[in-house]
């Protein structure tokens, strides 16, 4: 009788890739750590505002002494973070810079700085926590991005936290949140309204926009407030339309610190809303003295529309809305007074003219439109009429000329009566200048 072996190698393998997994499991499983840097600035200096500063990049003002970058590579698992405690000392950023997390506010305040041209990232550790709070978690907390700087955060962006007040001053630079969400007083904050700012060119990109970017519309007091000022826009991937009603409502979204006026535009062939800021008027923004009049002229006549206004450096005349230019008959487009020669039913309608001030500062309306004048053709017509006393039977021929020298042409032929003969031109309507004698055949 045979005995049957059977081999053991399959299980074993079987046993040991069981192994090999689970470990595996378990180490996907670990909990990243997080390694707090704290600001604790020694080398001190005097910025250009006037205020205390030191150097992200020196490690000197940090505590231990290390510059916080993304991740420690003598820890496993381990992302820092940058955690203020005190804003005594503005964080000058002056070079570009990851770090693995920002608590801008951590256990006290803080203020963080991305000068000019600097590019700084925040978030890219690739495990643990990939948010950035600015006056989050436990302090008051501010962030300005200075002209031509950028920052790009992996996650959301969390300004303010219970009681405590974040600000965001995007400063002619440009902020990017590719993958989170923009909470400026996220959760609504009782007792306090947070802030971002976006002016002086300044470019703000969202993934989207939320019910609670602002916070809690409508509730004085637990809100957040975006004032977008001059030559400045915020991009927001989607359709974002249906959120803004309320937040400009509720004066969460304004312009120019809530004396201009908000713009949102959807770009459906680019999928994203655009919101820019219209600045109020102000000493520089071109005023009329004098507004185009209403008028009525003939049909094939001439009419002529005047405005003034200063200071202004341009104008734009307007056709039931629609910018004019010059040809067909149409001159002084882009003057101040507008001419419309052999004026046609089809030019009939409301006229305007834009003036704008290439000099106009930025925070104020650089043009203006005057009031709206309209312009419309006699409603009948008139025509010369020409009275022959001729005598009775004998026939004549009536003819007109542009020229008293002529060459004349003939357009009517009469017998006299017992009365006079009524001759009516209606080859020459309302103000057509013309000559005419009368002759016989």
């Amino acid at each position: 009788m045979k005995r049957k072996i059977i081999s053991f190698q399959p299980l074993k393998f079987l046993l040991l890739a069981g192994l090999l997994a689970a470990s595996m499991l378990a180490f996907n499983a670990m909990a990243a750590n997080r390694e707090d840097i704290h600001w604790a600035p020694s080398n001190v200096f005097t910025d250009v505002h006037g205020n205390q500063a030191a150097a992200w990049n020196d490690p000197a003002n940090w505590n231990p002494a290390v510059v916080p970058l993304v991740v420690d590579t003598n820890q496993v698992s381990t992302f820092y973070n940058a955690a203020f405690d005190s804003a005594d000392v503005t964080c000058a950023v002056t070079n570009n810079t990851q770090v693995g997390q920002l608590m801008c506010g951590f256990g006290g305040g803080g203020v963080l700085e991305i000068y000019p041209g600097a590019q700084f990232q925040a978030g890219f550790s690739g495990f643990g926590d990939s948010w950035t709070g600015i006056g989050f978690v436990a302090g008051p907390g501010t962030l300005i991005v200075d002209q031509g700087a950028d920052v790009t955060l992996a996650g959301h962006l969390w300004v303010g936290q219970n009681t405590t007040l974040g600000t965001v001053v995007i400063n002619g630079g440009t902020l990017h949140i590719p993958g989170g969400e923009l909470g400026v007083g996220w959760n609504g904050n009782p007792g306090v309204t947070n802030y971002i700012f976006v002016t002086n060119g300044a470019a703000v990109y969202l993934r989207d926009w939320a019910s609670q970017t602002l916070g809690a519309p409508g509730q004085a007091g637990s809100i957040g407030i975006m004032d977008i000022g001059a030559s400045s826009k915020v991009v927001i991937t989607n359709n974002a339309l249906s959120y803004m009603n309320a937040v400009i409502t509720n004066h969460q979204l304004i312009a120019f610190e809530g004396l201009g006026t908000i713009s949102a535009v959807y770009n459906p062939s680019a999928n994203i809303t655009v919101l820019t800021a219209l600045a109020p008027q102000g000493p520089t923004t071109p005023q009329f003295s004098m507004n185009p009049s209403n008028a009525i002229v003939g049909l094939g006549g001439t009419v002529t529309l005047t405005a003034s206004a200063s200071p202004a450096t341009g104008y734009q005349w307007m056709f039931n809305s629609a910018p004019l230019a010059n040809g067909s008959g149409v001159s002084g487009a882009t003057t101040a007074t507008l001419t419309v020669a052999n004026f046609s039913a089809a030019e009939t309608g409301v006229y305007s003219v834009v003036a704008t001030n290439a000099a106009a500062s930025p925070n104020d309306r650089g043009y203006t439109a005057s009031t709206a004048a309209t312009v419309s053709a006699d409603s009948f017509s008139l025509y010369p009429v020409i009275t022959i006393n001729g005598v009775n039977g004998t026939t004549y021929v009536s003819q007109y000329a542009t020229s008293v020298s002529g060459p004349w042409t003939s357009f009517s032929t009469n017998t006299a009566g017992a009365g006079p003969i009524l001759v009516v031109d209606t080859t020459s309507p309302l103000s057509m200048k013309k000559f005419y004698r009368v002759m016989l055949p």
